[in-house]
Order: C-alpha cells, then structure tokens, then sequence
C-alpha cells in the first residue's frame, strides 16, 4: 500500500515537473522570439531609393544630415529601414508594402517611379519625396494629402539656352529615354516640345535597361545628330559611362540635365541641385517628425540650378567650350 501511495506521488510530481518544463520550454521559445524582432523606437522611418547611384546618394545624404542635424538620430530616437530597388521597377511595390506592414510612421522617397508608387499605394502613412517629378508635372488626378515633396520644375527654356549657347548652330539632338518611367517620359516631352519649337530636331529612341544604351547610342549617331542629351532617367543615367564612350567614339559632345551626372563622363551638365533638393525635403521630413506637418506648400519647387562643365569629357568628345559657358558654369571639372 505504501509502495502504491510512494509511487503515486512520484508519478504526481513528475507530471508537474514535465509541466513546468513545458512551461518553461515556452517562456524561453517566446523570449528567443521577441529578441530576434527588430526593436522599435518611437518613429520608424522607411526610406526607399529606385538604385545605387552617386548622384541620389547626394540628396540621400542632405536629407539624412538635415535629420541628424535636427536632432534625429537613426538607431537613437529614430529608426530608418533603407531599402532599395537596384534598378527594378517591379520591386518597388513590394518594398511598400513591407514598410505598410510593419506600421512605419513616416515614409521618404527618392525617385520618380518610387514617389507614383507610393502615392498609389500608401494611404494612411505620410509620404516625403525627393528627387522627382512634380504629381502635377505627371497629371495625377488626385493629389494625395498625405504625400509632400520637393520636385523639379525642368526649366525647359533655361536649358534650351544653355544647349545653344553650348553649341551654337545646334540643329539636332539625339534622345535615349526609358518609356516605363514617368519622369523620363515627361522631361523627353518637355524638352523635345522646346527645342522643337526653336527648329531644333529631337531623335528618340527608347530604352528598357541600361543594357540597351549602347544599341541606343549608335542608332542616334547614325542619324547624324549634332550633341546627345540625357533628361531626367534613372534608367540612361545607370549606362551613362557607355553612352559617352559612344560620343566620344562619335566626336560629339553629351550634355545631361542633372549637372552631376557630369562625373559619369558627360561634358556639360544643367540642373537642379540635388544637395539643395535633399535638404529641402529633409525639413519637410522635419517638419512631419515634430507634428508641424505644412498645410500649405506641402508640395513645393527647388530653384537651385548648376552648371557644371567636365573639360577632360568634352577634349574626349572634341568639343571646344565657350568662354561665356566657362565663365558662368558653378563647377568645372578639370
């Protein structure tokens, strides 16, 4: 009877004891879990960019300093998840959507193609975009109140000046431009209907990856134009040094409408500045962070312009520069 009774109780406490195990098996299994989240600060800030490229790394980096300066320390007060899309469109959505899905208290954009996408998608977060085409410039029927923004007004007729007085006797132009991105289609249009309005012909031809800028390039050579020139495109942008390996095969100088790009190998660059834009859409970003959102000029211009002039680029490309240019460019590049 005893031994029944002991025997009892052994099994008694090992069932509790398996328990607790279990118990304790669990709390360590939850605990593990938690650690392995992200730990999230009061703000979360996703910041998503359409690729890799020096020129949107500046206002990246205006924008972040502006951030820092302002008292928002990523990893501090703040976390920022930056993505990027390498170049494909498609992953731009989905990109989105995880910022949606972890709940990020504010989103910033850099690039056309990414901006459209988050106006499209992104409803209840505040979205900040830099580096882009103005949502009037692409003919948005709605303009989304959460969405703010500094955006390039594309001077048409200041760049159709600086193109002539670069090139006097210009007649015609040579246009790669990817059709899948809203801006490079818009500043394509733009330009083409100013210099067309001058008598200056404007040859196109489209591009779907930076792989096709080579075929592109020897296309426009072969319809004898007088100067390549490259608009807003991310796309071209990434190809850049193989387009103006091609004027310099040519021996006819590339001009780009973002004056940076001008370290890529093109000889002349007019544009907007993109150090100023970054910061531009930093105080905004700013703004936002501290419950000061604009209600008015929520969306607005930047009216920083550069002239920027690559002189090894345009020896390699047989342009002879004007003194006049020289003497108004912001930057030459020795």
């Amino acid at each position: 009877m005893k031994t029944k009774t002991l025997g009892l109780r052994i099994a008694g406490l090992m069932k509790k004891v398996a328990t607790l195990s279990s118990l304790f098996i669990v709390l360590i299994v939850i605990c593990l879990f938690a650690s392995c989240q992200p730990k999230r600060n009061s703000i979360v800030i996703g910041y998503i960019q359409i690729s890799p490229d020096p020129v949107l790394d500046t206002a990246k980096a205006s924008l972040f300093r502006v951030l820092r300066d302002s008292g928002f320390v990523d990893g501090k007060n703040i976390t920022i998840l930056d993505r990027n899309a390498q170049g494909d469109l498609s992953m731009i959505p989905t990109i989105l959507q995880s910022f949606i899905s972890q709940q990020v208290d504010l989103i910033v954009t850099n690039s056309t193609p990414c901006m459209v996408s988050a106006a499209q998608m992104v409803k209840n977060i505040p979205v900040v975009f830099t580096v882009a085409t103005g949502p009037e410039q692409l003919e948005f029927k709605r303009i989304p109140l959460n969405l703010y923004g500094v955006y390039d007004p594309y001077k048409t007729k200041e760049i159709a000046d600086i193109f002539q007085l670069a090139l006097p006797g210009l007649k015609k132009m040579g246009l790669p431009f990817n059709n899948s991105e809203p801006n490079a289609v818009y500043s394509a249009r733009v330009l083409t209907e100013e210099l067309t309005s001058r008598g200056i012909e404007v040859i196109r031809t489209t591009v779907n990856t930076s792989n096709d800028i080579i075929m592109a390039g020897e296309y426009l050579n072969t319809r004898n134009v007088d100067a390549f020139v490259v608009t807003a495109d991310n796309t071209v942008y990434l190809g850049l040094n193989a387009l103006a390996r091609i004027a310099e095969k040519a021996q006819k100088p590339l001009f780009v409408t973002d004056p940076m790009q001008t370290s890529k190998g093109a000889a002349m660059g007019f544009g907007v500045d993109y150090r100023k834009w970054g910061e531009m859409s930093g105080l905004l970003v700013v703004e936002i962070l501290k419950k000061r959102p604009p209600e008015k000029n929520k969306i607005i211009p930047i009216e920083a312009y550069n002239l920027i002039v690559n002189k090894k680029a345009s020896e390699a490309q047989h342009w002879l520069i004007p003194q006049e240019l020289l003497d108004r460019a912001d930057h030459v590049i020795e």
